[in-house]
């Protein structure tokens, strides 16, 4: 069977990551195989693929005398590959692979060398920690220059690629495809109702800023009692979500959902009014974010957006016009913003619609496939 793409990626499964699931099963569907370290995919909500797998943690261990054989050897100077790398080699060949896409620029590096040994054309796909928490390596940041003998990087924003160029990789190499998502083909219709409801979707993680983001809500609930508020997520942080809700007595306003399958969250969205997402730089690791997809699903769904201008953000939310940015921890400005929309019905009708257009323009999915294809040089590849 011949599959001239593969894509490596840390796990399948995770409910955060659905545009790694986009990109092993719709961007060269009946073509691609996937390499991937962990396979969850069996608790309620998390996806699968079809295509062929190869789940590292899968393979078996050589038997003991085998390994004391291989360390044995090693201390001798010998240079030998894994029982992983071996199988993956196998793996790659049985497929007739001809071009490889790794997710993440860091957990990428090991598979980049094992295609520039076997003349596999090599891009690499960052997505957010990646390129910036791991900036403040400087490992790191060497190990990523050797990016610069591989086809090429993507990556999902101007304010990521030129972070990567900063670092000293060559322009040329660098990437910007923004994600895509599924946009309707007609912006969702909401009427006018005595509740007002706002939607949360992320994990709750320093860089979402989920305390934050329900302090937001209680000032702004303060002055428009109508509101109410779902939050979609899970992570360290829910704990002290959920205290905060308790302490604050947000409990009949706030429902905390903690993680949800896709179709649960497209739900919301469609019930929702106003979507709210206060990204922010992590201050003790420098994580943040890339372009989060939650706030391009609720674009494509209609929703007005109220954010941060951080990371990618800016590139999507057109200031004003699809939405409201404010700056990172100003809880203040951005209470005063969801009052406004929540108190004008019109106001949120025409920035959804304009957020729907630019959606559709922008930020669908069949947009950033042709571009992936283009880039890969598999747009004329059998699908």
């Amino acid at each position: 069977m011949s599959c001239p793409l593969v894509i490596f990626a840390p796990r399948i499964g995770t409910l955060s990551e659905t545009f790694i699931q986009r990109h092993m099963e719709d961007l060269l569907p009946g073509g691609t195989i996937v390499v991937t370290e962990a396979a969850s995919g069996t608790n309620a909500g998390q996806w699968t693929v079809a295509c062929p797998t190869a789940v590292l943690n899968q393979i078996a261990r050589l038997p003991l005398r085998l390994r004391v054989l291989r360390f044995s050897l090693k201390k001798l100077g010998w240079k030998l590959a894994s029982p992983e790398i071996i199988a993956v080699r196998k793996f790659l060949g049985v497929h007739n692979v001809t071009v490889a896409l790794g997710e993440y620029l860091d957990l990428s590096l090991p598979w980049f060398e094992v295609c520039q040994q076997l003349d596999i054309r090599f891009f690499a796909h960052a997505h957010g920690y990646d390129v910036t928490r791991n900036l403040r390596n400087p490992q790191w940041c060497k190990e990523y220059l050797r990016y610069n003998d591989a086809e090429g990087v993507i990556t999902m924003s101007q304010a990521s690629r030129q972070s990567l160029l900063k670092l000293g990789l060559e322009p040329s190499k660098v990437h910007v495809v923004p994600y895509g998502v599924k946009v309707p083909n007609d912006s969702h219709k909401r009427h006018k109702s005595d509740v007002v409801r706002c939607l949360a979707v992320g994990r709750m993680v320093a860089k979402k800023s989920p305390i934050t983001t329900l302090e937001v809500f209680r000032r702004a609930a303060k002055v428009c009692p109508s509101l109410r508020l779902d939050y979609v997520g899970a992570g360290e942080l829910f704990a002290a979500a959920r205290e905060f809700v308790h302490v604050t007595n947000l409990g009949g306003r706030v429902t905390l959902h903690g993680a949800q399958p896709s179709d649960v969250v497209q739900t919301l969205m469609d019930q929702a009014d106003i979507f709210l997402q206060h990204s922010m730089t992590d201050p003790e690791t420098g994580d943040a974010e890339g372009l989060p997809v939650a706030i391009l699903e609720a674009m494509a769904k209609g929703l007005p957006v109220v954010s941060t201008r951080h990371a990618g953000i800016p590139e999507a939310v057109e200031e004003s016009a699809t939405g409201y940015l404010v700056a990172e921890g100003d809880a203040t400005e951005m209470a005063e913003r969801i009052v406004q929309l929540a108190e004008d019905c019109d106001l949120r009708r025409r920035m959804g619609e304009d957020g729907w257009r630019r959606a559709k323009k922008y930020f669908s999915w069949e947009r950033e496939r042709a571009e992936l294809l283009n880039i890969l040089g598999l747009n004329t590849a059998p699908q």
